[in-house]
């Protein structure tokens, strides 16, 4: 369990960090990892800086998207709006090191009215380093409608150039690039009763102020002005309005005409000549169309080239007019594709990773059981919440649609009411935007403005309107709540507008834009002959409308979410009081599934639960007794077949154990004799001799269980065991055993009964642990040749006076051979063994006396072993004398004595290879 849930929080972490990183790269999930293009959409203005990078203010002002000269995306930056503003990016200028300078306008939540402006630098690679010369509109002022008063954005050499309109004046102010102090360093005043439209130039003398009734001046020292256009005899009119005013480096004027339909350019130098750049039918047959809503701008690039920004491409032109081609988007560098993939992919392994998580959950950590009081709650709580939300949803939509229905009769009443506010007679007579702030544009402006007065305390905020004139199947935009918007430039015709002209109707309709959704009612206004004349447009953006909807949705979302919390709590209350004696009866199946089997439930709430409460209790109480006869009848089992060995056949009870299963281990082999039982035995009654051995084993067995060993079998006079860890485990068994063999015979002299001695056999080697047998009759055994080099070595311990014998495997595997006391005895040969055994005699455990003297002459006698194995048999003879002259009950030391002597005396065999042959 702990592996799992550490597995889960390592997939949630991963998860999490995934999503994290998705989360701040969410922009990239918003277009297709195949897709390798970038296309624009709604482009308001561009910039080409000295290195060919492609500046275009996209998505109706809301983004800035970087090309390169090759055409791929640098960067891409977009604005956030908040609840309450809408922010756009106006005007573009790029210096030498590739810092992007451009304003950033926030507007209330209609996209109506500008509340503040600032200049914010980009650094190349897009980020915002600089924010400076920061202007604000409140209230009291007059308001300015979609754009602010900073104009004409510029950075010529290393001064960064840009203009403040104050309507009828405009103030240059200069600052170094990089520079967050600008300086106010000209003021042009335009001639009374003119107010500025656009500026281009930053230098004095070089500076050209378009007004809104038309005319271009030039600014002069100390305040002067020139009309540059239009002049008398100029083949234009004063509806050739001059937009989007550029200067050239040559001091060439460009802009655009609406109503003419042409992008113009004119040399002030001579003013007279109006040169066409792009006319109507060049820009058809581009797949362009000079009109105010689909062209919103041009623009000038480092080498003079004309940028003609169109919806959602951009038309390039030579500055002698040459078409170079139409740039419609940027591809993503293999760089930013492979980003995006890895954006996507990392998405796609967060969702994964999740799913893998709830699957863990589920699955590993829950085992697949959900709570009954979950899913109570799965099960009820979505179903009300279902039902709620589609009550809800038909009160929503209903007053949602009343809502916009009665917003469509009030803009219809209000358009109706256009007749009765403008003369038409006057606006028939306006001709031009000559007519701008004349004293009928006032009487005009003041009546539909006072149409709305109060509408900011009334809540009826985001209202637009405009008045338009008809005049020979064309409509001119007249006033508008646009301060980018001129007198006279044409508005394009449309079915409703279209309706209104010809059948007098009033249409309504609605249409949306960067600035949200609107509805607009358009009506007729006749001149005193009955005629129409003009349009009266009411219009209102429904971010209102949505505000009071959002609101309302709010309400109901809480209400949904406060209903279903009381109903989740009292599903919850109800579900704890119904399970509260069904978790009594879980905790005590738990208490005895855990062994706790005196466990008893006490459960009173008289009902079903408390029925079964009864029942429970009786069957613990039959559990309990099987339980106690099981555990009974196991301890028995235990007692024939040791617990040791089911683990060792990797079995948990004897119930799992089938004929036939073995498993092969290298352990330590320990043979046990008592030495002249038999002998022993015929003295004692059958009785006597049962009660004997078992006194014999009680005593001797705890050493092999005290060191991590299992007694496999009995055999008469002794057993044998088995050690599966550590050799020393197994001697240090047999040294107990031989220190417990002296307290006991002491204790059988004290009873009247005569000492004992055993022989102790120790091997270590591979062997097989298995069960044998047939079908009714089951045993545990061993089956190893080791085994009976084990017994071999038991049975050798009385001719060479051993009490432990063991073999060389014993000794290489000890880790620590100085804490044991022990002898080698030489190479003996062993019965049904080719290859000789060497064998060592350990003398840990005897007597203190026996140990001292063996102590004493293991140097001696190891050394006259050697002699006696290389065949130095008089010089061995000598040493073992002298080994038995300190020790003279030393068995080994007497055999090896006699068999040197006789080999000196008679020689050896053909055969005979330094073993010891023991008889």
């Amino acid at each position: 369990m702990k592996k799992y849930i550490a597995v889960l929080l390592l997939v949630l972490i991963l998860a999490a960090g995934a999503g994290y990183y998705v989360y701040l790269n969410k922009g990239t999930l918003t277009s297709s990892p195949f897709r390798k293009d970038l296309p624009f959409g709604s482009v308001s203005n561009a910039l080409v800086d000295e290195e060919n990078n492609l500046y275009v203010i996209d998505n109706s002002k809301k983004s800035i998207v970087k090309l390169n000269s090759s055409g791929n995306v640098i960067y891409t930056v977009s604005t956030n709006d908040t609840g309450g503003e809408i922010y756009h990016f106006n005007e573009l200028a790029a210096d030498k090191q590739g810092n992007l300078y451009t304003v950033k306008t926030t507007l209330d939540s209609y996209g109506l009215t500008v509340r503040s402006e600032q200049i914010i630098r980009l650094t190349p690679e897009g980020q915002q380093d600089q924010a400076f010369f920061r202007k604000d509109y409140s209230e009291s002022e007059r308001k300015r409608y979609r754009i602010g008063s900073l104009k004409s954005l510029k950075v010529q050499g290393d001064v960064l150039s840009f203009f403040v309109d104050d309507f009828n004046e405009t103030i240059l102010y200069q600052a170094a690039a990089g520079s967050t102090e600008p300086r106010a360093v000209f003021t042009a005043k335009l001639p009374e009763g003119k107010y500025l439209a656009g500026v281009a130039g930053t230098t004095v003398g070089q500076i050209y102020v378009s007004a809104r009734s038309g005319e271009i001046y030039r600014m002069q020292e100390g305040g002067r002005y020139e009309l540059i256009y239009p002049l008398p005899g100029i083949d234009r009119s004063y509806r050739n309005f001059p937009e989007k005013l550029n200067l050239d480096r040559k001091g060439r004027l460009l802009y655009i005409d609406y109503y003419g339909e042409t992008i113009s350019r004119i040399d002030p130098a001579n003013p007279y000549i109006v040169e066409a750049l792009l006319t109507k039918e060049t820009a058809k047959q581009q797949g362009m169309e000079i009109s105010s809503d689909v062209m919103p701008t041009i623009a000038l690039g480092a080498d003079d080239s004309l940028l003609e920004v169109h919806e959602g491409m951009i038309l390039h032109q030579s500055p002698d007019g040459t078409i170079i081609g139409k740039i419609t988007g940027g591809t993503y560098s293999t760089e930013a594709m492979g980003h995006k993939w890895f954006v996507w992919a990392l998405a796609v392994v967060g969702l994964l990773l999740f799913a893998f998580a709830v699957k863990l959950l589920y699955f590993n950590i829950m085992n697949r059981r959900i709570s009954l009081m979950l899913k109570q709650i799965i099960v009820f709580v979505p179903v009300i919440v279902a039902s709620m939300v589609l009550l809800s949803y038909f009160i929503y939509t209903n007053f949602s649609q009343k809502l916009e229905d009665e917003t469509i009769h009030e803009l219809s009443l209000l358009a109706r009411n256009g007749r009765n506010l403008i003369d038409g007679d006057k606006l028939e007579k306006m001709s031009s935007p000559l007519e701008y702030m004349s004293s009928d544009y006032k009487s005009f402006r003041q009546k539909m403005d006072s149409v709305f007065e109060g509408s900011d305390e009334s809540g009826n905020r985001g209202f637009y309107k405009a008045l338009y004139k008809y005049e020979d199947g064309v409509i001119y935009r007249i006033i508008e709540d646009a301060d980018d918007v001129n007198m006279f430039n044409p508005f394009p015709q449309t079915e409703k507008n279209q309706e209104v002209v010809k059948q007098g109707k009033i249409a309504t309709d609605q249409w949306q834009d960067e600035t949200g959704f609107w509805i607009y009612a358009l009506g007729p206004i006749y001149n005193s002959s009955g005629k129409i004349v003009g349009l009266f447009e009411t219009s209102k953006n429904m971010e209102g409308i949505l505000q009071h909807r959002r609101e309302l949705l709010r309400n109901i979302i809480q209400n949904i979410a406060v209903i279903t919390l009381i109903l989740l709590c009292i599903f919850m209350l109800m579900t704890y009081l119904m399970l509260s004696s069904i978790r009594k009866l879980r905790s005590s199946a738990i208490a005895i599934s855990q062994g706790n089997w005196d466990t008893v439930v006490d459960i009173r709430t008289r009902d079903e639960v408390s029925d079964l409460g009864d029942s429970f209790n009786m069957m613990a109480e039959h559990i309990r007794g099987y339980i106690a006869k099981v555990t009974r009848v196991s301890e028995a089992y235990y007692r024939f077949v040791p617990q040791q060995f089911l683990k060792y056949l990797d079995k948990d009870s004897i119930l799992e154990v089938r004929l036939g299963d073995q498993v092969e281990q290298e352990m330590s082999i320990l043979i046990v004799n008592i030495r002249s039982f038999y002998l022993l035995s015929k003295k004692l009654t059958p009785e006597e001799n049962f009660n004997f051995i078992n006194s014999f084993l009680n005593r001797f067995g705890p050493y092999v269980r005290n060191h991590d060993g299992l007694i496999n079998k009995y055999a008469g006079a002794g057993f044998m065991a088995l050690f599966p860890n550590a050799v020393e485990q197994a001697l240090l068994s047999c040294i107990g055993m031989r220190k417990e063999l002296d307290l006991y015979n002491v204790h059988r002299a004290h009873s009247g009964y005569r000492p004992i001695d055993i022989g102790i056999g120790l091997h270590k080697g591979p062997l097989r642990l298995g069960i044998i047998g047939e079908e009714q009759r089951l045993e545990g055994n061993v089956i190893s040749d080791d085994v009976n080099l084990a017994n071999e070595l038991e049975r050798l311990t009385e001719p060479l006076g051993a009490s432990i014998l063991v073999s060389d495997f014993i000794i290489q595997s000890l880790s620590d051979r100085s804490i044991f006391q022990y002898r080698s005895l030489g190479l003996i040969r062993v019965e049904g063994k080719e290859e000789p055994l060497q064998v060592f005699d350990v003398y840990h455990g005897e007597s203190d006396t026996a140990r001292a003297l063996k102590e004493k002459t293991k140097a001696l006698f190891e050394q006259a072993v050697v002699l006696y194995q290389v065949g130095r048999f008089y010089d061995a003879r000598e040493a073992f004398v002298q080994v038995i002259k300190i020790n003279r009950q030393d068995k080994a030391a007497k055999l090896y004595f006699y068999l040197c002597d006789e080999y000196f005396q008679n020689g050896t065999t053909e055969e005979w290879n330094g073993t010891l042959s023991v008889s």
